[in-house]
């Protein structure tokens, strides 16, 4: 009997050392990326030593209870191009993101999403509070023809501090949005003014609005549509990288269909297709200087900055990568669908969406999705007293 229950405590022990040494790499490291994109002042050693302990989410894999064939499947895959990635461009961005996926695996989403909140939220306010009291620069910037000041309250540049907003409020209400629906509804519409009038980002602003309608319609949606929703949201991924290369590669600034659309994505198209002529794509990426405004209202002579994660990834990952990790974010969006979790195969469509016109898809300080493929998400089950209630009213 003292050996089982020893046994039984061994293994507790291993489940908790497998998320201690998660978040070990976790929280530093999107604790020194989230600062690396404020005012504050960042020592360059800072980017090193969160790469370094990422070594604790390596640790953690070899604490798991046990490997299923799917994490076997992307943990080679993702490995090899992440080296080979590294071999063609110096850069450990892949490395680093898979080290974080596997380190995710079967610890429960929620309370990474939970930490990640917490850390991100503290962290804006701060930069926001510092920002007022001109502790670090507000950064404003001045929209060309409109006159428009765009304040980034601490962050580097005002659609970086958007995109932070949106993403808080994206998994926030991830977590929350079901049991007060009213109190998030009002931030939403308070936090689309707000971006709106002191950032003039626009474009994060529409989806951070489109989180409150997409929310608040699964709360109100009946069966019918429910399944409607479940059978064509997996294919937002697709579609998002598809329209993104389609409308950047067939970019015509003669056409004025085109050159009214590019005017409205504030000139995306006509950037994302000057890169697609002038580097095209490798299959383990390249190196490429991207030149844009952020971290000094002085604006930048040769700007030619690709806000489109899709295209971005392509470019400096390669094409194999944004295809790997695209089918992965479809992978896992075909399974909220089995699980009918409505809420998560909404954030997967607003970040995909998202991602079309914002850089931030695998920056885990902003999108923490994107180390959660492999995370555990819970379905919540009826009591037996709800079953009960159903069929006596049925």
């Amino acid at each position: 009997m003292e050996m089982i229950e020893s046994q039984e405590q061994l293994r507790n022990i291993n489940v908790r050392m497998d998320e201690l040494l998660f978040f070990l790499a976790f929280v530093p490291y999107i604790t020194i990326g989230m600062l690396a994109t404020t005012m504050f002042p960042m020592p360059g050693f800072f980017q090193a030593i969160a790469k370094g302990i990422l070594v604790f989410a390596c640790a953690s894999i070899f604490y798991k209870k046990k490997w299923s064939l799917k994490f076997l499947i992307v943990a080679f895959s993702l490995s090899i191009v992440g080296i080979l990635v590294w071999t063609a461009t110096s850069d450990t961005g892949v490395i680093a993101l898979t080290l974080l996926i596997l380190g995710a695996y079967r610890i429960d989403a929620r309370r990474i999403i939970k930490i990640y909140l917490f850390i991100i939220g503290v962290l804006l306010a701060l930069a926001f509070i510092c920002s007022l009291l001109d502790i670090i620069p507000n950064l404003q910037y001045i929209r060309p023809g409109s006159g428009i000041v765009r304040n980034s309250f601490g962050i580097i540049y005002p659609t970086d501090f958007a995109a932070h907003v949106f993403y808080l409020y994206l998994f926030s209400s991830y977590l929350y949005f079901k049991k007060h629906p009213i109190s998030f509804s009002v931030l939403g519409v308070f936090a689309t003014w707000f971006l709106i009038k002191f950032s003039d980002a626009r474009l994060d602003a529409l989806t951070l609005f489109g989180v409150l309608v997409l929310f608040l319609g699964i709360q109100l949606a009946g069966d019918k549509l429910l399944s409607l929703f479940r059978k064509i949201a997996p294919l937002a991924p697709l579609v998002a990288v598809g329209l993104s290369y389609y409308l950047s590669s067939h970019y015509d600034g003669a056409v004025s269909e085109y050159a009214k659309l590019n005017n409205l994505l504030s000139g995306r198209l006509s950037l994302g297709k000057q890169a697609l002529e002038l580097y095209g794509h490798t299959k383990f990426g390249q190196v490429i200087e991207f030149l844009g405004n952020g971290g000094s209202i002085e604006s930048v002579r040769h700007y030619n900055f690709v806000d489109s994660s899709y295209l971005k990834i392509g470019f400096l990952f390669g094409i194999i990568f944004l295809v790997i990790f695209v089918l992965l974010m479809t992978m896992q969006a075909v399974e909220f669908a089995r699980q009918k979790n409505h809420t998560a195969l909404a954030v997967i469509i607003l970040i995909a969406i998202n991602s079309m016109i914002a850089h931030h898809l695998i920056e885990p300080f902003y999108n923490v999705f994107a180390i959660l493929i492999l995370a555990d998400f819970p379905v919540k089950k009826s009591l037996p007293s709800e079953e009960s209630q159903l069929l006596t009213e049925k």
